[in-house]
């Protein structure tokens, strides 16, 4: 009888409790907001339009002792980095300085040392901006930086091939409209190691190639 009696109680407590979770169900049910397509439309953050062709806004000219290189700035999809960027044009900060690393096929480097490959100062580092659909292709201007995304600073480097490798990774701002076979040449001079203040750096040119004059064009 004992044993009875329990059990019972067990069957009348579970059906309590089952009870009052479909009661909880239901009450979810009535109070929970329909799927509205429009609203998580909303709170999804907005596509990003790619820019196949984007507008050019400035061209700077930048002569060397291997010849002259003209590029095409998008001011308007990479603003902060043109911005940055002609801030050193127009200071003359570039004036003087050297492709300090140039690797044939890959890329030439610039912007951050003189011909004794002492490190010249730079301003404050530049968030990283990528402009959606641009590839880094033969010719391209991007902005040099460490490991951290958001480290550019004065140091950029142009392209002489296709280099996919860093689409997404470097902010391009620009293209080469004239002198591409000047920067090609000028990946293709004779390397070595120097030892410098802070490390070895490696692919530095022999003879060094100056940046006699950066100059912005009219447009």
């Amino acid at each position: 009888m004992k044993r009875y009696f329990i059990f019972a109680t067990c069957i009348i407590v579970m059906g309590c409790v089952m009870g009052c979770a479909t009661a909880r169900l239901e009450r979810l049910s009535e109070t929970a907001t329909p799927y509205d397509a429009d609203r998580v439309e909303k709170m999804l953050p907005k596509p990003i339009e790619v820019t196949d062709d984007p507008v050019v806004t400035q061209r700077v000219e930048i002569i060397t002792s291997a010849g002259a290189i003209v590029v095409a700035l998008y001011g308007d999809a990479a603003p902060k980095t043109v911005a940055n960027f002609l801030s050193y044009v127009q200071s003359g900060y570039y004036d003087g300085l050297i492709f300090h690393r140039v690797i044939p096929g890959f890329m030439i480097q610039g912007g951050g040392y003189d011909k004794d490959m002492a490190k010249v100062e730079s301003g404050a580092p530049i968030p990283l901006e990528l402009i959606p659909g641009i590839e880094h292709t033969a010719g391209t201007i991007a902005m040099a930086r460490t490991s951290d995304p958001e480290s550019a600073t004065s140091q950029f480097f142009i392209c002489v091939s296709d280099t996919e490798q860093l689409n997404g990774e470097y902010a391009a701002f620009g293209k080469v409209e004239e002198g591409l076979d000047v920067a090609t040449a000028i990946s293709q001079v004779e390397t070595h190691s120097v030892e410098t203040d802070v490390a070895v750096m490696d692919d530095v040119p022999v003879i060094p190639v100056i940046v006699q004059k950066m100059r912005l064009l009219s447009q």
